[in-house]
Parts: structure tokens; sequence; C-alpha cells
């Protein structure tokens, strides 16, 4: 059992997330792996690690008893598809964590829909994670994506496809 916190690929920092899941660590499945990305962090408890391959992103989400994310697509697909209700905390303008609040919505989205819990704030957070460990506990029907999830999905696909040509 584990916890894995992922903040994504962003340059600005996101230290309101990493600084609540370091203060809640102690709390959490055992051990709490935080890929931190560029943002500067120094943890006690957590063990940190600035970026991880998509190897280890995927290992990592499907081993882990918990996740916890920014709300980046890609990150959020694999967790869905991983089966897992990852607990989110989308990156917000207001913070300088992000040019603008898509983040929100695609979180707002997906929570919608039942596939994440969101936490907005740091305050939020510990209520959030006890919610989708609740949620994950219980019995669930084979999962048939969204129609916005297969888009978002097929169009990072589609890029990265490209991305992979000569």
């Amino acid at each position: 059992m584990s916890t894995f916190v992922s903040v994504g690929n962003g340059t600005q920092p996101f230290t309101r997330l990493l600084d609540a899941v370091e203060r809640l660590a102690p709390t959490l499945p055992a051990p709490v792996v935080v890929q931190h990305g560029s943002t500067p962090f120094h943890p006690i408890v957590c063990e940190a690690r600035p970026f991880v391959d998509m190897a280890e992103f995927e290992r990592r989400i499907a081993e882990a008893k918990l996740v916890i994310l920014h709300a980046g697509a890609g990150s959020l697909i694999h967790a869905i598809r991983a089966g897992r209700i990852p607990v989110v905390m989308p990156r917000r303008r207001r913070y300088d964590e992000v040019v603008d609040d898509h983040q929100v919505e695609l979180a707002s989205e997906l929570e919608r829909a039942g596939k994440i819990v969101v936490a907005m704030e740091p305050s939020e957070l510990e209520a959030a994670i006890a919610r989708a460990l609740a949620e994950q506990a219980r019995p669930r029907a084979p999962d048939t994506p969204s129609t916005m999830l297969q888009l978002v999905a097929s169009t990072l696909e589609g890029y990265a496809a490209n991305l992979r040509r000569p």
C-alpha cells in the first residue's frame, strides 16, 4: 500500500498541494512518493522525485492505494484507466500556478461524472482523501470512459504520435 502524488510537468510552482501532502503524510498509506516537478520540495516524511518516466508513473498509479494529482488531463486519464478514483487539486490561476483555470473546469466535469474527488483548497484535502478511499473501496461495475474523457484521451494520443514521428 502506498500513496502516489504527482503535480505533472508544469513549470509554475504548486506548493499549495505539496505542503498539504507533507502535512498529512503521517496519516496517509506509506510510503508517500511525490513527483514534484519544477516545484522546490524538501520533505521530511515524503519521498521526493522531481520527475518519473511514463512506465514508473503508470506503475505507481496502478500499485497505489491512494493517488493525489493536479488536474492535468494526461494524469487524470491514466488514473481513471487504472481504476483509481484520484484526489485532485486543480492548479489555479489566482495563485499563479497556471495561466488559466482550465484545470478547474476539467476537474469539475470529472467530479460530476463520479470519476474523481476534488479538493480546491488545502483545507479540503483531508476530507477529499477520506471520500476517495471510501469510494474506491466500494465494488463498482466495469467503467466505460465518458465521451469527454475519450475525446481528451484520443487528442493526447494523437499529439503523442505526432511527437514520435521523425
